[in-house]
């Protein structure tokens, strides 16, 4: 009788972990199976810091850093990195994989798109031509600066009665959006600079501390020791000014890569609090 019991208490232990080996595997093998539907792009950033990376143009740097710290504040999962490689690196870096988003301040040419890449306009921004406060000039005409960048005219006084002295012409180097758009908004063939640099603010710098340079810069970079003058006696905020140019960001529309952060950021830029920051920079939303 003894054993009798034992035997049937075996098979009752045995039935229970049939039944509970069953259970478990009418649970796990659905998420096998299943395993490679599951939307990573938007799982992944929940488990830590997801970076989003952006490079190019550096006169866009400023309001990318000041949107960038905002949408962290409201995305602490998300860490966004610009680096400044100038325009014409962007759309490459952004189709090899090197980066996420491609900072430009320009629109992208033709032989760089494919039909994978997608724009987003940030804003539009003035390129203002600067001078050093000790240079009163206020207004230079289309002409003036035309002659002034291609060394048709070398000295101040064949500009203007109020300044004299050789003029120092600085600019940016051909990468650049900015130098793209300054030369294509004058209609200048030919350009020939004193001085090339490579970021805008070594060019406000080299303007700051020498009173017969000129330059040109992103109007949100104005500051300090240097003016912005009127082109053809136009402002940005006019309506018909000349050298106005977007900021646009490039990158490829559902990348595996960062996905979930890329639309999150995308999203942000459309924000009215993005559009507020935009505004407060000196910059025109789009």
């Amino acid at each position: 009788m003894k054993c009798k019991m034992a035997t049937l208490s075996s098979l009752d232990s045995m039935f229970n972990k049939v039944l509970i080996l069953t259970v478990l595997l009418s649970l796990v093998v659905p998420l096998i199976f299943n395993f490679s539907t599951i939307d990573y792009s938007y799982v992944a950033p929940h488990f830590g810091k997801n970076k989003i990376k952006s490079t190019g143009s550096t006169s866009m740097s400023h309001i990318l850093s000041i949107l960038s710290d905002d949408f962290m504040s409201i995305y602490p999962e998300f860490v966004y990195e610009k680096s400044e490689t100038g325009s014409g690196s962007a759309p490459f870096l952004v189709s090899s994989g090197e980066a996420d988003l491609g900072d430009m301040s320009r629109y992208m040419k033709d032989d760089e798109k494919t039909d994978s890449m997608k724009s987003k306009l940030i804003a539009l921004d003035g390129i203002v031509v600067i001078l050093n406060k000790n240079n009163k000039i206020s207004d230079l005409s289309l002409e003036n600066l035309r002659d002034i960048f291609s060394k048709k005219v070398t000295d101040w006084s064949e500009i203007s009665d109020e300044f004299s002295g050789k003029i120092v012409s600085v600019g940016r180097e051909e990468a650049s959006g900015t130098r793209e758009g300054f030369e294509n908004g004058i209609n200048l063939e030919k350009s020939r600079y004193d001085i090339i640099l490579p970021e805008s603010g070594d060019i406000a710098a080299k303007v700051s501390s020498d009173e017969k340079a000129i330059g040109y810069i992103s109007m949100a970079s104005v500051a300090g020791n240097i003016h912005a003058v009127k082109v053809n006696n136009q402002n940005v905020r006019n309506g018909n000014y000349p050298l106005i140019r977007p900021f646009v960001q490039v990158y490829i529309e559902n990348s595996n890569k960062n996905n979930y952060a890329l639309e999150k950021w995308i999203e942000y830029l459309d924000s009215s609090r993005a559009r507020k920051l935009i505004e407060g920079e000196k910059l025109i939303n789009a």
